[in-house]
């Protein structure tokens, strides 16, 4: 079931475009509503909120949701897939009847981020999946796995999932962090400044704790079987379940599309949108807030929300941007943000097993993209060619940033991310189903 309010989308080209309701799309949408401008904003989750404010299916409208219907300038369109940006405002969409098409005068991406495992023998393997993946069914779904639970990985969010599943009744066995107490000891004077990263970070601890989930730090994954991994200190812990998450990496697909210009950003490991501190991308009228611009937390992409207005009004009026908010608070959380790649790169595996799989959709191994590395292929497209790394349903969502590392640990520079059609999701039975009929 889709929650949708929307009105239906004339010829004319319409004000502004949001796409993506977590938190920088809703800042955005609810600033632009307040200053009187006509939003159409876009998820294609069935709900709003995105991965941080997901709720259940069947749970009472959101807020955005209850703004829909009481606001005539908000249009929800959840259940929506956007499938292309054009330049010059164009977007298209698919609302589960086809591609259709509409113009905007402006189009602001908040797509946000998803969380990524590096290549580890032995996966795919049954009973296995990224620690956000388990997140998402428990808010979305309400779906608590049985049996015993491990989160593994590096970083605070291995601690936020585990919590959830404690609170939801899951018995999680264990939580091993590839991150040593004492990192996250230098990441304290940063905590400091932002009191809501710091009091989740204790109580998620503290209810693991009580709950008598084991959290070891200093250990990681280094080779996975059914219902069995070795840790990196020959340690072999069984699972019915196991959550994955080393990292996350932005969601550039539509900017992509749109033709905005991309940088590599080496100390998080991925491909960003380049824009400048309020929004604006290399395609005028196209806008890239939240973790589309880096890895910075859901605090930060509230924040971007917010700031993105005024370059908006300014940009359809033409009049000189209005002062954006928390200039300061931006660069702080940034810089927290920063410091805790810095910990999960120092932490990361400084190499991958040459039998891992790297490309989990065509089946492609460490081995294959190492030696075409070897032959001197630094950019993305031509290995591409050569390994079919990117060619399967995820169109390298997922393998992008492990050949970039690869490329990084040969000791190349990687020259240009994969380039981006219109982008294609996976469509259910049902879907076919009903196009058959």
């Amino acid at each position: 079931m889709s929650t949708s309010v929307a009105a239906p989308i004339g010829q004319s080209p319409e004000p502004v475009a949001v796409v993506g309701t977590g938190p920088a799309g809703e800042a955005a949408a609810r600033g632009l509503i307040a200053r009187g401008v006509p939003v159409t904003l876009f998820d294609e989750q069935p709900r709003s909120g995105g991965n941080i404010s997901r709720v259940l299916a069947s749970g009472p409208p959101t807020s955005l949701e209850a703004l829909a219907r009481h606001s005539g300038l908000l249009a929800l369109r959840c259940g929506t897939r956007v499938l292309s940006v054009e330049p010059g405002g164009r977007v298209w969409f698919d609302a589960g009847q086809g591609a259709e098409a509409a113009e905007f005068a402006a189009v602001v991406l908040a797509c946000g981020a998803y969380d990524l495992h590096d290549p580890v023998p032995g996966l795919p393997a049954p009973g296995v999946t990224s620690a956000g993946a388990l997140q998402a069914l428990l808010k979305g779904q309400g779906i608590v796995p049985e049996g015993d639970i491990v989160i593994a990985g590096s970083g605070p969010f291995l601690a936020v999932v585990a919590a959830g599943l404690v609170r939801a009744g899951a018995r999680v066995a264990q939580v091993l962090d590839r991150l040593q107490t004492r990192d996250y000891l230098r990441l304290a004077p940063w905590g400091l400044g932002i009191p809501g990263n710091s009091l989740e970070f204790l109580q998620t601890r503290a209810l693991l704790a009580r709950a008598g989930v084991r959290m070891r730090h200093g250990v990681g994954v280094s080779e996975v079987s059914a219902g069995e991994l070795l840790t990196d200190q020959d340690e072999r812990i069984a699972f019915d379940h196991l959550g994955l998450s080393e990292r996350f990496i932005p969601q550039t697909q539509l900017a992509r599309t749109a033709g905005c210009a991309l940088h590599y950003d080496s100390m998080g490991g991925y491909w960003a949108v380049t824009a400048d501190d309020l929004g604006r991308s290399s395609v005028p009228g196209v806008y890239v807030i939240g973790e589309g611009q880096g890895i910075r937390g859901w605090r930060h992409a509230g924040l971007s929300g917010k700031r993105v207005v005024p370059a908006v009004m300014s940009d359809l009026d033409g009049r000189s941007p209005r002062r954006s908010p928390g200039r300061w608070q931006r660069a702080f959380l940034i810089g927290f943000a920063r410091a805790l790649e810095k910990a999960q790169a120092r932490r990361a595996r400084q190499a991958s097993r040459a039998d891992a799989v790297i490309c989990a959709c065509e089946g492609t191994r460490v081995a294959a993209v190492d030696e075409a590395v070897a032959l001197g292929l630094a950019d993305l497209s031509s290995i591409k060619v050569v390994t079919r790394c990117g060619m399967g349903p995820c169109q390298g969502r997922y393998c992008e940033p492990q050949v970039t590392e690869r490329i990084r640990a040969a000791g190349h520079t990687p020259r240009g991310a994969l380039n981006q059609r219109a982008f294609s999701r996976p469509v259910s039975v049902a879907e076919v189903l009903d196009d058959a009929d």
